[in-house]
C-alpha cells in the first residue's frame, strides 16, 4: 500500500518530465531566405532562430540534423504524407489549415505579383494576369493562390526556387512572378539584382508565415509549440523582425 501511494505521488513528476522530452519530429524546409536557407553547410535563417527558441522555451533540444532542406514540392509532399514531419516557413491559408496542424503566427507575409518597375503592365485585377507568363514554384503559396483564381496552366512557368524566379524575371524569360514580397527582395539581393528595379504589381494575399505539422503529429506537441510561440511573441518581439536581416 505504501509503495502504491509512493508511485502515485511520483506520477505527476514523471508525467511533467515526460511532457518536456524532445519530441521525435523531422522538419522539412526549402531555400527561402531570409527565413530558412543554407550557409556554410548549415541551415540558418529567421525561422530557424524562432524554431530553436520555441524548443528552448519548452526545454527541448533542436538538432539541426533533423532539419532537411529540399525543394518546396518535395518538402510539401513529405509533410503531407510522413506522420512525424513538420514543414516551414509556410503561409497560412484556410485550405492548408485543413491539411496540417499550424503553429503560428510567426511572421507577417504578403504574397504578390511582382514585375519590372518600368514596365507598363495592364494589370488591374486577377483576370488581367491571363495575358502574361508568370513564374511560380510548384505548391508555393503564389502558385496555389493563382490556381485558386483559375489562372490557367498555360500562363504559369514552374521553376525550382525563388532564386530562379528572380533570375528569370531579370532575363525577361517570364513577365511576372507570384511570390512572397519580403523573400523576393532578399532573393534579388542574393542574385546581385537591384530590388529597386522591381515593384509589386498586384497584391494577392496578406497572411502569416508559420510552421505546420502532419495531422498525425501528437496534438499535445503542437499545442505546446503554439503556447511557446505566443510567449516568445509577447516577451521577445525583436526575434520576429525580418528587418534584422
Amino acid at each position: 500500500m505504501h509503495q502504491l501511494l509512493r508511485l502515485v505521488a511520483l506520477y505527476p513528476l514523471v508525467a511533467f518530465s515526460a511532457a518536456y522530452d524532445t519530441p521525435n519530429l523531422e522538419w522539412v524546409t526549402e531555400d527561402y531566405p531570409p527565413f530558412n536557407y543554407h550557409i556554410n553547410g548549415e541551415v540558418e535563417g529567421l525561422s530557424i532562430r524562432i524554431l530553436n527558441s520555441i524548443y528552448r522555451d519548452l526545454g527541448w533540444t533542436l538538432d539541426k540534423r533533423d532539419i532537411m532542406l529540399v525543394p518546396w514540392p518535395r518538402a510539401y509532399r513529405m509533410a503531407m504524407t510522413s506522420p512525424n514531419t513538420c514543414i516551414f516557413s509556410i503561409t497560412y491559408t484556410r485550405e492548408r489549415a485543413e491539411l496540417f496542424q499550424f503553429i503560428g503566427p510567426s511572421i507577417d507575409n504578403q504574397v504578390a505579383i511582382i514585375g519590372h518597375k518600368d514596365n507598363a503592365y495592364q494589370v488591374e485585377d486577377l483576370a488581367d494576369l491571363k495575358n502574361y507568363k508568370i513564374g511560380v514554384v510548384k505548391n508555393d503559396i503564389g502558385h496555389q493562390l493563382l490556381r485558386k483564381s483559375n489562372i490557367g496552366q498555360d500562363n504559369l512557368v514552374f521553376l525550382a526556387s525563388g532564386f530562379e524566379l528572380v533570375q528569370m524575371l531579370k532575363l525577361k524569360r517570364i513577365d511576372l512572378i507570384a511570390y512572397g514580397d519580403i523573400i523576393a527582395r532578399f532573393q534579388f539581393k542574393r542574385a546581385g539584382i537591384d530590388p529597386a528595379h522591381y515593384r509589386v504589381i498586384l497584391p494577392l494575399s496578406r497572411s502569416y508565415l508559420g510552421f505546420a505539422c502532419n495531422k498525425q503529429v501528437e496534438t499535445q506537441w503542437v499545442q505546446s509549440m503554439n503556447q511557446a510561440l505566443r510567449r516568445l511573441r509577447r516577451n521577445e518581439p525583436a526575434l520576429f523582425l525580418p528587418q534584422s536581416y
